[in-house]
């Protein structure tokens, strides 16, 4: 039996030949390691066709040929149902861009809410994903990250679009200078509060501890005693969770993890997909009315975790 190549094998193949074409690598702000060394990585758009059956195709390369090679593209497939509700949907395609402190997300090149971080963020927020989820080969990872920032590369993910007029994907530059503007009216909604988890792992509201709670015939999620023990263990003493007009932020003991960045026109953008995409679902009419006041809405939320024995305590206080 002939063997197969991975599909690492095939990703390379397709930058070697974009590599060839037209079009203007995708650059990161980034060219140094913490160490000093140069490393920069950036690619030019790699383009990805699906077929109606979900099959890709790279560069015009059918997957016929690319097997030819040895190349196995199955682990690239994508369901036929996907692709035709995609079809459905008007949408011709996706374009995932990493440019350093950011990944952008384009939808028939129109950007939609996307992630944005820093050389500092990243490794914290998998220390921090490690405590909640314990991750696999987190050691691993955590040496690969610094490498993201320093990573420009742009995927597009093309669907059929039968007899409708070709929609042009966006130009490569404006992934790497966009900016999201947020808006400057007053805030619609202001929802600020504490809450303070004791010892056993349960939770207090409102200056009510849990057992005030409890005899209100109130409860709330206690945290399970093995995740609390972890949580102490790496001085995890509180975190923030924020929405401001730019965009939803998470702080770990004051400092702050990857965000999600929006204004009021990428959330438009992501709500006229989910309209197309989810037409006839029940919750559509209520995101309709919630979403134009998400990038309006002043919310703060901040929990405190009770601290390990021996730990000096940390400030806690709620970002403007």
């Amino acid at each position: 039996m002939r063997q197969r190549s991975p599909v690492w094998l095939l990703l390379v193949v397709a930058v070697v030949l974009a590599g060839c074409g037209s079009g203007a690598a995708v650059q990161t702000s980034e060219t140094g390691t913490v160490g000093g060394e140069i490393f920069q990585v950036a690619l030019p758009r790699l383009v990805v066709d699906l077929d109606a059956e979900g099959n890709p195709s790279l560069l015009g390369i059918s997957p016929s040929l690319l097997g030819m090679f040895g190349v196995d593209t199955a682990a690239m497939k994508v369901p036929a149902d996907t692709v035709k509700q995609m079809m459905d949907a008007g949408i011709q395609h996706i374009e995932i861009a990493a440019v350093g402190d950011r990944i952008m997300f384009f939808v028939n090149s129109q950007p939609v809410p996307h992630l944005g971080w820093s050389a500092t963020s990243l490794p914290r927020a998998l220390d921090v994903a490690d405590v909640f989820m314990s991750i696999q080969n987190a050691q691993m990872i955590r040496q690969l990250l610094p490498l993201v920032t320093r990573l420009g590369l742009d995927v597009v993910l093309r669907f059929p679009h039968g007899d409708a007029a070709v929609i042009p994907m966006v130009d490569v530059n404006q992934a790497k200078t966009f900016r999201a503007t947020p808006g400057t009216e007053p805030a619609g909604m202001i929802i600020k509060f504490e809450v303070k988890f004791d010892e056993q792992g349960r939770p207090g509201l409102l200056g009510l501890s849990a057992d005030d709670l409890a005899a209100l015939g109130v409860s709330g999620v206690a945290i399970a005693p093995d995740l609390l023990a972890r949580i102490q263990k790496a001085n995890i003493q509180h975190m923030e969770f924020q929405t401001q007009p730019d965009g939803a932020f998470v702080y770990v003991n004051g400092e702050p993890l990857p965000t999600v960045i929006w204004d009021t026109q990428l959330l438009q953008n992501l709500m006229d997909v989910v309209g197309k995409l989810a037409a006839d679902s029940e919750l559509l009419p209520l995101l309709e009315a919630l979403v134009p006041y998400v990038d309006r809405a002043d919310i703060g939320i901040l929990v405190h975790f009770p601290i390990a024995a021996g730990q000096e305590p940390i400030p806690a206080q709620m970002h403007d």
